[in-house]
Order: structure tokens, then C-alpha cells, then sequence
């Protein structure tokens, strides 16, 4: 089977990265074709009726997240992972079928809605099997994937967007509907990995003995008196900086520098290139450490990503360069300030790219089994605020004082970040232990009562 812990993971995480990235293109593709879509709908040009869509599609994915989050840790996730992926796929699919005028918004929107429901059935039951299906020693690395497919899904979805945004918009929806109803399909054939994890294989007989241990309400206590979790779910300031750069950014380019959108969405693929490849790197690096007995090394990795990129994206906020009228992508790299600048972003998003594997991986690595869907949703929850927040400030900021200071709030908040992740390092390896005397206590019992 596709999902077996031991001989499937490689095509357990091929499939899981391509949901992730699927559900994150639904919810991206959009933005590029706002004007077109207002057209069609009878709304002459203005955004807030998608704006109530957009707003609608992500408290609905938040609500979902959390009961499906809690239904994660309870009952078979495989199962629901196959309702929440067909849940998307089917209604991005029937977009096809959206008619223009009001009728048509209408229809549109309860299909965003749908759509919405099932995002949040799916991120939580992968982040889940992902914690069973990745070593210990490798849950930086396996998790930094699970951040790269929501940034190749964004991707995906403003490019599919953009592609046919002059013409029928619905094609792009259809797509990654269609792709989507394929992958659901295929977890099928994934079985249900053991709660026990791949490490704690070899203490029990796989076969006879089942982790039968599930969430009870009672838990939530349990779960959020350790001190780590509470500061890594209430941590959703760390999604602000990034959502006001990536919010503000074409307007910034154009404003203060003169670059237009096309080169602005180069500039951009740098920026989130950076971020990629950076996951990846620290992944490795912390995992690597963490295998040599250094169990901060994840947190305090994630700690410095929030102070490593303050100097390099202020001082290319402050370094001036203008592109000629009609500049090309060829002016941008022959220009040594806009090369600066460019290299700076990148260098800062770089750094910060240590902080994405490292959150999960330590969600997973403080908690129970059964907690740990529930734990994610709930901080999941919070990072929706935190990325409605971030585009609300940064453009609040912008319209009073320019989009330099809008832009420049990134920072602002970007000081505040490390006083989340102290605590963290300061409780993480106590909160670790109470975890591992628990489960290897379990572990005991189970291979002594045969799972009964």
C-alpha cells in the first residue's frame, strides 16, 4: 500500500505535498484575476464582493481546521483526508460551470465556501501522518517540505491566475479542480500509518499491536499546560512580517523604484525561491544537529530566523534606485542598487526560512500522538489571523503614510518575534521528556496487553 510507514513513504509524501499545494492554489488563484471576475459578476471592477469571498473562504477553512484537527487525533485520517480533498476538488472544478451576473456569484461563492470546508478538513490530518510517517531525527527536513508545498502552491495558483487571467478565468479553477479530484482519489490507496510512529516500530509487533490511546476533551488541559505549545500556537505574529512584504510588494516596486508588475512578479519569485531553499537548508542543518543529541538546536534555529533578517530587509528599504520608463528585467539586474536590494531581500528570507520546518517539527516533538492535530489546528487558527492581520495593517499603514512606512512595519514586528520563541527555548526539553515518559510508558503497556 502507498501508505505503509516503513517501504511507502516516499510516495506518501509525493502525494501529501501535492494535496498541500493543490488546496493552497485553490485559495491563491484568485488575486490575479480580481478586476475580471468583478466584470463578470456585474460588480463594474470593484473588489469587495470577492474580498467577502476571500474573507469567507479562509474563516471557514479556519473553523473546519479546528474540528477536523480534533477529529484528527480520534478517528481514521485517512478517511477524512479523502472527504476533504474531494470536498475542494469537486466544487474548484464545477467553477467551470459558473455562469456570469449575480446568480453566478452566488453560485460561485458556495462553492468557495465547500471548497473552503474541505482546506480545512485536509492540513491537519497531513500535518498528522506526517508526524507518524517522518523519523525524529528527520522532522525538520520532512516538515520543511509541508511549508514548501503551501509556497509552491501560491505559486501555482497567482500563476494559473495570471495565466488566464484575460481570459476565461474559470479554466484556472478547473485545473486544480480536476488535478485535485485525481490526487483525492489516490489516497485510496493509503493505509492508515500507526499512532506508535516510525521510530517505536521495532519495540512492538506492528501487526499485533495498535496505539490506541485517542484524544479525550478532558486533554485540552493536559495539552496547554505545557508552556511550549502555548507559545508556539499564540505565535501568529510571526506570519505578519512576511504577509505585509508579500502584500505590499508590487505596489512598493512600482511606487518607490518604478519596477512594473511583470518585473515586480521576477523580484518576487526570487523572494519565495529564497524562502524555499532556505526550509531545505535549515532543515538539514537542525535535523543534523538534533540527531547529535542537541534537542534546543530546532527552536533556537527558529529563534535566530526571526532576528537574522531585520538588518538586511531594513537597509534595503532604505537603499534608493529608479528603473527608466518601460524598464526590462535586464535594466533591473544591470542596476547595482536594485541588485543590492533584490540580494538583501533574498538574503533575510533566506534566514527566515529556518523558522518553517522547526515549528512543526517541534509541535511534534513536545506532543502525544493523539494531541497533535489538535495542537496544529488550533495554531493554524491563529496564523489565519495573523495573515489577515498583516495585509490589514501593512495597507492601513501605506494610505497614511506611503507604502515605504507600510512596508517598513514588516520590521517593526519582526523585533517582536523573538519574545515568542524564548519561552520555548527555555521549556521545550522539559516539555519533550514529560512527552517521551508518557508515550514510553504507554509503549509498555501496549506490547504487555497485546494493544487491549
Amino acid at each position: 500500500m502507498v501508505g505503509k510507514t516503513r517501504d511507502g513513504l516516499p510516495l506518501s509524501m509525493i502525494l501529501f505535498i501535492s494535496i498541500i499545494a493543490l488546496v493552497y492554489a485553490v485559495q491563491n488563484v484568485m488575486s490575479p484575476a480580481l478586476e475580471r471576475m468583478s466584470l463578470y459578476f456585474g460588480f463594474g471592477g470593484t473588489k469587495k464582493e470577492l474580498g467577502i469571498v476571500t474573507f469567507s473562504f479562509t474563516l471557514l477553512s479556519g473553523i473546519s481546521m479546528v474540528l477536523f484537527g480534533y477529529l484528527a487525533d480520534k478517528v481514521t485520517r485517512v478517511r477524512i483526508l479523502l472527504a476533504g480533498s474531494l470536498l475542494y476538488a469537486i466544487p474548484s472544478t464545477m467553477i467551470l460551470l459558473v455562469p456570469p451576473g449575480s446568480t453566478g456569484y452566488a453560485f460561485f461563492f458556495m462553492l468557495e465556501l465547500t471548497a473552503g470546508f474541505g482546506f480545512g478538513m485536509v492540513i491537519p490530518n497531513i500535518f498528522s501522518l506526517i508526524g507518524d510517517l517522518v523519523s525524529m531525527n528527520d522532522r525538520s527536513k520532512g516538515f520543511s517540505f509541508f511549508s514548501i508545498a503551501t509556497l509552491l502552491g501560491m505559486a501555482v495558483g497567482v500563476g494559473l491566475g495570471s495565466a488566464f487571467a484575460d481570459g476565461d478565468w474559470r479554466i484556472a479553477y478547473g485545473i486544480i479542480g480536476c488535478v485535485g479530484i485525481a490526487t483525492a482519489l489516490m489516497t485510496i490507496g493509503i493505509s492508515e500509518p500507526s499512532r506508535i510512529g516510525r521510530d517505536n516500530l521495532f519495540l512492538v509487533d506492528e501487526k499485533a499491536v495498535e496505539y490506541t490511546y485517542r484524544i479525550k476533551l478532558s486533554d485540552l488541559k493536559t495539552i496547554f499546560k505545557k508552556r511550549s505549545n502555548i507559545w508556539l500556537v499564540i505565535n501568529f505574529v510571526d506570519t505578519i512580517p512576511t504577509g505585509i512584504i508579500i502584500f505590499l510588494l508590487f505596489t512598493y516596486l512600482e511606487e518607490e523604484h518604478n519596477v512594473d508588475q511583470g518585473i515586480g512578479l521576477v523580484f518576487l519569485s526570487f523572494v519565495l525561491l529564497s524562502t524555499l531553499v532556505g526550509t531545505i537548508v535549515f532543515g538539514y542543518i537542525t535535523d543534523t544537529l538534533y540527531a547529535r543529541g542537541k534537542r534546543k538546536a530546532r527552536v533556537l534555529y527558529a529563534l535566530m530566523a526571526n532576528v537574522a533578517p531585520i538588518p538586511f530587509v531594513f537597509v534595503g528599504l532604505l537603499i534608493p534606485f529608479k528603473l527608466p520608463d518601460g524598464g526590462t528585467v535586464a535594466d533591473l539586474f544591470m542596476n547595482p542598487a536594485a541588485v543590492a536590494v533584490l540580494l538583501l531581500f533574498v538574503i533575510g528570507l533566506f534566514l527566515n526560512g529556518a523558522t518553517n520546518g522547526s515549528w512543526y517539527a517541534t509541535v511534534v516533538d513536545i506532543n502525544l500522538p493523539e494531541h497533535r492535530g489538535t495542537v496544529l489546528s488550533t495554531a493554524n487558527f491563529f496564523d489565519i489571523l495573523g495573515k489577515s492581520l498583516g495585509p490589514l495593517i501593512g495597507s492601513l499603514v501605506a494610505d497614511a503614510f506611503g507604502t515605504l512606512a507600510g512596508m517598513a512595519m514588516s520590521i517593526i514586528f519582526w523585533v517582536f518575534l523573538p519574545f515568542f520563541w524564548i519561552p520555548v527555548l527555555r521549556h521545550v526539553e522539559e516539555d519533550m521528556d514529560k512527552t517521551k515518559a508518557i508515550f514510553e510508558k504507554r509503549l509498555g503497556n501496549l506490547s504487555r496487553d497485546g494493544g487491549s
